[in-house]
């Protein structure tokens, strides 16, 4: 058997999480005022005052989205499919959720082990991972990053829904969400990259909402385990200083944008697991890193080579051993981005080190949800 979990791609928004029906009226007088694309964070409402980025009416709308995710109860089915590194990548899974709880179970069994159902909670907002990428901390992050555009009504899965677009400085379309008009549940996104090409799509191609029976995950698993071996870090910039004193090499931002903005880590000593979160709130990067080293094969995961730099690939994870210490990726981001911040990071002059990977790396399958 392989010490190394097979890791299943995130759901866009969970990189953190998973380590670690709503009615407003009051949206109506903001639907009315349509916006235009904006190559600058300020504009001028009609009365003539400055609003911000983060406070127009497509930002608004994206944060209304974020908290319809956690307090809304539906059940469905969602299909995610992305353009990774290694080709494209499709996964369909049926999804529940219901007072903080969230049962995902996927089709493609190749990605996890058995197909088995993931229950992940959002319980005072620890692991709040949302729908398709619209979480609050993400939807913060957006923010300061690009402008929200509201872009009228549309439909999706057969529901009406509002548009709300993410432009660039530039004014070049990143992202375009379809929210449902009655929940404010999010029910589809598109991503772009810097050339207007499509790279990832997900969405509902089911979905209900309102009172649902709970699946059989559910009804097994009413509350969130106790006694978690992983802690939140309130300081992440400060932990990647001091391990970085130690021997560590952690990088403080990654390519593409990316700022540090969230960090767990398990018990310390040697087996430590550090998770650092890196997201302008669109693209996401989680990197695991500990200290160990890699089988020269592992078992299940694709060799591959990004920029010259050996590494392994299991869907939208990517594995490699460099100075003593093993990186684990998991990215929802462009393929581009990702080759770059593979580049950024150490790398071993030879493909591969002979040795085994420390127990405590293992434990992840136990504990990743396929960005969020």
């Amino acid at each position: 058997m392989s010490p190394f979990p097979v890791l299943r791609r995130p759901r866009p928004g969970l990189l953190l999480g998973v380590v670690l029906t709503i009615t407003v009226p009051s949206l109506l007088a903001a639907l009315a005022l349509s916006e235009s694309p904006l190559s600058a964070g300020v504009r001028e409402d009609p009365s003539g005052h400055p609003v911000s980025a983060q406070s127009g009416p497509g930002m608004r709308l994206l944060g209304k989205s974020a908290t319809a995710g956690l307090n809304a109860s539906y059940q469905g089915v969602e299909l995610i499919a992305q353009r990774g590194v290694s080709g494209p990548d499709t996964i369909v899974s049926d999804v529940w959720h219901k007072d903080g709880l969230t049962v995902t179970q996927t089709s493609n069994t190749t990605m996890v082990a058995g197909g088995q159902p993931y229950v992940s909670y959002d319980a005072d907002n620890r692991s709040a991972e949302g729908v398709f990428g619209v979480t609050k901390t993400l939807v913060a992050l957006l923010g300061e990053h690009y402008v929200a555009v509201y872009r009228g009504t549309g439909s999706a899965v057969g529901r009406p829904a509002l548009i709300v677009e993410l432009r660039r400085a530039d004014g070049s379309l990143a992202a375009r969400f379809w929210l449902d008009k009655q929940t404010m549940v999010p029910l589809r996104r598109e991503v772009y990259d810097a050339s207007a090409e499509l790279i990832s799509q997900d969405a509902f191609v089911q979905v209900q909402f309102g009172a649902l029976r709970p699946p059989a995950a559910a009804m097994a698993a009413t509350k969130a385990p106790a006694g978690s071996a992983w802690a939140a870090v309130t300081a992440p910039a400060q932990l990647v200083l001091e391990l970085n004193k130690q021997g560590w090499r952690l990088p403080g931002a990654l390519p593409g944008g990316l700022p540090l903005y969230a960090a767990t880590r398990s018990h310390a000593g040697a087996a430590q697991v550090v998770q650092l979160g890196y997201s302008d709130g669109l693209s996401v990067v989680s990197l695991f890193v500990q200290r160990g080293a890699l089988a020269a094969k592992p078992a299940g995961w694709e060799q591959n080579s990004l920029l010259g730099h050996q590494v392994y690939v299991a869907g939208h994870s990517i594995i490699w051993a460099a100075g003593g210490f093993v990186y684990t990726m998991i990215a929802d981001a462009p393929p581009r981005v990702v080759t770059q911040v593979v580049a950024s990071l150490p790398q071993n002059a030879a493909p591969g080190v002979i040795g085994r990977i420390r127990h405590g790396l293992a434990r992840l399958v136990a504990i990743i949800n396929p960005f969020g």
